[in-house]
């Protein structure tokens, strides 16, 4: 499970964009330094703080609290590093703490709702289920030539999650892609073997097939079941 951890330095750093609004823009600064400067390197500073949240799954926050915090931090006034990291280690708890509980809770209502939409798919014509809990629907038969476990196979792809929510395109970047079946996820590994050169097919790919409880980057959080259209072009022979 992905945890997130803040230098307590650069958090601090990114708490001054509140300066503003406790002191005038004049105040503090040397000679020489205007007050379009001072609003435009706080204007900055905010913007550095909303990218850290940004980048991380935090949810909708207190914005009020946020506030409270940076107000704090600057009623210290100097802060020396070893404050600094005793700081930022008390407050960095906290954060991970909290992320750590909204990911096992979101992942735990993500595979919930993916066990019931892949109860309800199974009953589509067409959708076979495997012994593992891998989903698959020929859409068009090929040539009869099979990859096995160990081929490297080129082919063009959509990925999607439930909702639709497309992560990943071949199609969308314009060029095939061409990879080992030892080093992609188990659902791709089995599935691609039910679909021969030329076919095509759909995967449906419960989390424990795919990325399971650690998600995959921004895109595929904890225990996501995936949906893969996918056209297998060929079986790319060993000696290429």
């Amino acid at each position: 499970m992905k945890v997130i951890k803040f230098c307590a330095i650069c958090v601090i750093g990114a708490m001054m964009m509140i300066s503003c609004s406790t002191k005038t823009s004049e105040e503090g600064q040397p000679a020489g330094i205007t007050k379009a400067q001072v609003d435009s390197v706080s204007y900055a500073l905010g913007q550095n703080f909303g990218m850290v949240i940004s980048m991380n799954d935090f949810g909708s926050l207190n914005f009020n609290s946020i506030v409270s915090g940076m107000k704090d931090i600057l009623a210290m006034g100097k802060i020396d590093p070893q404050e600094a990291n005793r700081i930022g280690g008390e407050f960095s708890e906290v954060i991970n703490k909290f992320m750590e509980d909204r990911m096992r809770i979101k992942g735990e209502e993500t595979l919930a709702k993916g066990k019931e939409f892949l109860e309800n798919n199974a009953k589509n014509e067409g959708v076979v289920t495997t012994e593992s809990g891998l989903q698959y629907k020929i859409e068009r038969a090929g040539n009869g030539v099979f990859p096995t476990a160990e081929s490297t196979v080129e082919c063009n792809y959509e990925g999607t999650l439930i909702d639709g929510t497309v992560f990943d395109s071949s199609y969308e970047r314009g060029n095939s892609a061409t990879f080992s079946l030892q080093n992609v996820i188990q659902g791709w590994t089995e599935g691609l073997q039910l679909v021969d050169e030329g076919g095509e097919i759909t995967l449906w790919i419960p989390a424990e097939l795919g990325y399971g409880e650690r998600g995959a980057g921004a895109s595929i959080g904890p225990n996501e079941t995936l949906k893969f259209k996918v056209e297998l072009i060929r079986v790319v022979p060993a000696e290429e």
